[in-house]
């Protein structure tokens, strides 16, 4: 009789905790890049999903991830409801609250965070983005304001290669920006602990800045003890990124494990000297006073989301650690990365994010590997063989870091590893201990306070020169445009595969998967065409000309007393995203600032560039645009159709007026040519054109019915800011020019316009419907 063995239990086959932390952080990446939330109606598949799901032990996890899914949407539609309905834009409101965080800038024009507990409208949201014109003195963290504000939606210019500020107000949860128009201040108000808290920190802030010897090292202190960086200037955060150092002066994941850890080991070392019956609770009453040095240490940062992720990744390791199980590394971040999407499913969308989940990844992949025990070597090999692991350590994390970085910032640092090998050591174990002594110093008055802080001061100034020594060297970074996102993926897969944390063979070959991030596919327009963007800089002008093998800028947008800088801020990092590092030619219309204030900064970026210039620019040095100065790029014909040497007024109506045609379609720029000016274009023989970038950001002065009939123009083209004062484009223009037949579209409406003259006609696509997502206005 044949015998017939039980089967066996089924063992399931689900994966484990990581690929299920990696499946809810891909979904949840999946769910924000919707170009528009799902109704009410996605829940039905949903709930049949998580059905089918049940019926096999096998797949019940995929629950995990359907309901990361569910959340993130849901916490999405809440946050859209509670933005500014678009119908009240430009209105003003009284409103009265509370600074919820530190004023940043200039006192010309200050911004800060406000969050409103009574308002003349229920429509105002809870929370403000607000700017303040000549601010007065008395703006701090924690006031209580009765202010009159004029409020639009969250909204940001859309430019290739710019910073997305529409994403970073949904992360950071602003309702409604814009700016006052009076305000007072006044006493008591509400606010609870989180206000209170707040007043605790700009104390401690204050006290910090009193006692340091510059506003540099004030600003440095400040940052690495209390988390803010309102002190820290552009080129504070330029000279930080050309080095890679940016993470140094946030309390990241660094600073709050340093913090933990030192509490860990001081406690357990004290506790193993008491008696028998406390002693085997040495790990517990240790990571008891960790935590309570990581939570603290996050709450004097105000738990801003860096702190927070900090904080949870450090208590899931000392719950491993309590627990006496050896779970795994890999588990334990994946935990980690799990709680940090529960608690702000938004924070995906940040740099951060991937930048600290990124670098703790590789930390531990590259501490998974086991070196050989020296033995006996002496103390020189054994010298040597560290240096060799810090310096392949330093690597492994630039590069390894590199994808994230382009992405995010469009540039990577070739001097990261060399910076970080030595401001690593510097900032963990000297500055960073010697500032929150300072703080505990000056906070609570003790014997040598001044002189604690005077050196941790004097430490900070020398540090920032270091940094800033470094971030000057001709190749300290390499700007470099964002890869598409399959490319991003890739790279970081193969980041994954090659470290020493896994067991297949061939793990330098997967460092090969850098190569498209590093070297990407340029772009470029077939020869005998142009590809023509005109700029999202509000109200001002920027537009980049470019063939198979040139490119030229005309005009560069403005600058302002704020400090923020068309052409640094948006110019530059568009011209870098389509991946050339040189720039041929830059226009600049008329000396007016909305076109000629970013001029400087581009010609910084851009050193060899050559100039031609309206008649009345005088800065920066070059060539006098004239009317007949005609020349080809790659089969394309570039023409000055205006001014004439002997035309005057001189000022908006000189502006270089340039005309880009192929053998499928032309172009026109204006600049800001008024009355007198057209009159002058709309009698040149070449002024017709397919394509029109209206004149004057399409004000009444300008468009006159002679020049719109003269252009014959399909598209109407017009540069301006979003519901701007000036009501730019007229409606009166808007008329005119779709009465002669031309479409019109606004960059304030649309983001950046993307202009192809082909060979075979014209195609127009707006930035705002290139890149589509659910937040971003429409």
């Amino acid at each position: 009789m044949r015998r017939v063995d039980e089967p066996k239990a089924a063992r399931s086959s689900s994966p484990g905790l990581p690929i299920v932390a990696a499946a809810v952080c891909a979904a949840v990446v999946a769910a924000h890049r919707l170009p528009s939330l799902p109704g009410p109606g996605w829940l039905v598949p949903a709930a049949i999903f998580c059905l089918v799901a049940l019926a096999r032990p096998a797949t019940r996890w995929w629950i995990v991830v359907a309901a990361a899914v569910i959340w993130a949407v849901w916490s999405a539609e809440r946050r859209l409801d509670e933005r500014l309905p678009d119908t009240l834009t430009g209105r003003d409101f009284a409103v009265v609250g509370w600074v919820d965080g530190f004023p940043a800038g200039p006192p010309a024009r200050r911004t800060f965070s406000f969050v409103v507990e009574r308002a003349d409208d229920p429509a105002v949201p809870r929370r403000l983005r607000l700017g303040w014109y000549d601010a007065p003195e008395w703006l701090r963290a924690g006031e209580t304001l009765a202010l009159t504000v004029r409020l639009r939606p969250p909204r940001g210019a859309m430019n290739p290669g710019g910073f997305d500020y529409e994403q970073w107000l949904l992360v950071e949860g602003y309702g409604a920006t814009g700016y006052v128009r009076s305000g007072d201040r006044l006493d008591g108000g509400s606010g609870g602990i989180a206000r209170w808290w707040l007043e605790v920190r700009r104390t401690a802030a204050e006290r910090l800045a009193a006692a340091s010897p510059s506003s540099d090292a004030a600003a440095l202190l400040i940052a690495l003890t209390i988390g803010e960086r309102f002190g820290f200037t552009e080129a504070h955060w330029t000279d930080l990124r050309r080095t890679g150092t940016s993470h140094l002066v946030a309390i990241s994941g660094l600073h709050v494990g340093l913090v933990a850890t030192l509490a860990f080991a001081a406690v357990r070392r004290l506790w193993l000297y008491l008696p028998p019956p406390f002693v085997h609770r040495d790990l517990e009453a240790a990571a008891a006073a960790a935590t309570l040095a990581a939570v603290g240490y996050a709450a004097l940062a105000g738990f801003a989301v860096p702190t927070q992720r900090a904080a949870v990744m450090v208590l899931v390791a000392l719950g491993v650690v309590v627990g006496r199980r050896a779970i795994g590394w890999g588990n334990g971040l994946a935990a980690a990365l799990l709680v940090v999407i529960a608690i702000d499913p938004f924070a995906v969308l940040s740099a951060s994010f991937w930048l600290s989940f990124g670098a703790v990844t590789l930390l531990l992949a590259l501490a998974s590997r086991r070196d050989v025990a020296v033995g006996s070597a002496s103390r020189a090999l054994r010298l040597r063989r560290v240096a060799k692991a810090l310096v392949a350590l330093q690597l492994t994390m630039s590069f390894g870091l590199a994808p994230i970085a382009v992405a995010y910032f469009g540039e990577v640092s070739l001097i990261s590893p060399v910076a970080n090998l030595i401001a690593i050591p510097c900032f963990s174990f000297v500055l960073v201990p010697l500032a929150l002594a300072a703080l505990v110093a000056v906070s609570f008055h003790l014997p040598g306070a001044e002189m604690l802080t005077a050196l941790a001061g004097h430490l900070a100034d020398l540090a920032w020169a270091g940094i800033a020594w470094a971030a000057a060297m001709p190749a300290a970074a390499w700007p470099l445009p964002s890869a598409p996102t399959a490319a991003t993926a890739l790279a970081l897969v193969g980041v994954v595969l090659g470290t020493p944390a896994h067991p297949l063979p061939g793990r330098p070959l997967a460092w090969c998967a850098l190569l498209p991030v590093v070297f990407p596919a340029v772009p470029r327009p077939p020869h005998g065409t142009a590809d023509v963007t005109v700029l999202d800089v509000g109200h001002g002008l920027a537009v980049i000309v470019e063939t198979a093998s040139r490119r030229l800028l005309y005009d560069a947008g403005p600058s302002f007393p704020s400090g923020f800088d068309t052409g640094a801020d948006v110019v530059v990092p568009a011209l870098r995203a389509r991946g050339r590092g040189t720039l041929d030619l830059l226009i600049v219309s008329h000396a007016d600032n909305d076109h000629a204030g970013g001029a400087a900064a581009v010609l910084a970026a851009f050193p060899r560039a050559d100039v031609l210039k309206g008649p009345d620019v005088e800065a920066p040095p070059g060539r006098t645009c004239m009317a007949g100065l005609r020349w080809e790029w790659d089969g394309v014909e570039l023409e000055v159709l205006h001014p004439r040497a002997d035309f005057r007024p001189l000022g908006n109506d000189s502006s270089c007026v340039l005309k880009i045609a192929t053998a499928g379609g032309s172009m026109l720029l204006l600049g800001d040519v008024e009355r007198l000016g057209e009159r002058e274009v709309a009698r040149h023989p070449r002024v017709a054109a397919d394509v029109v970038v209206v004149a004057h950001h399409g004000s009444a002065t300008s468009s006159t019915l002679p020049l719109v009939a003269a252009t014959r123009a399909r598209y109407a083209l017009v540069s301006a800011g979003f519901a701007n004062r000036w009501g730019f484009p007229k409606p009166v223009v808007v008329e005119r020019w779709e009465a002669a037949g031309a479409s019109v579209r606004s960059t304030g409406e649309l983001g950046a316009l993307h202009v192809r003259l082909g060979i075979e006609g014209v195609e127009l696509v707006a930035e705002r419907e290139r890149r589509r997502r659910y937040w971003r206005a429409r």
